[in-house]
């Protein structure tokens, strides 16, 4: 459990190493001023979705932490699988856990 547990603190410290790298600095002095209506399509590629670094992190976080979730939950299972197969190899043996 606890390499598992490293494992996820590792995870959350690279997206939120990549999160912060990704991150835009707010233009002109922390003050986004527009002049008017400018049609998507004539924007610069890195002004078109500014946000999209971050959203990209938030969707890789999550799919780590299912992954990790579920990993997780498999081992378990396993677990209470193999102590069901032993318990009923007790039981056929005639012998009480």
């Amino acid at each position: 459990m606890t390499r598992l547990t490293a494992l996820l603190g590792i995870i959350l410290l690279a997206l939120g190493q990549a999160t912060v790298l990704f991150a835009q600095a707010p233009q002109s002095g922390g003050t986004l001023q527009q002049e008017g209506f400018t049609p998507i399509d004539q924007l610069p590629p890195q002004d078109q979705l500014p946000a999209a670094p971050l959203l990209i992190s938030a969707y890789v976080f999550v799919v780590a932490v299912l992954f990790v979730y579920l990993f997780s939950v498999a081992r378990r299972l396993a677990s209470v699988q193999q102590q069901v197969s032993r318990l009923e190899g007790d039981i056929k043996r005639g012998k009480r856990a």
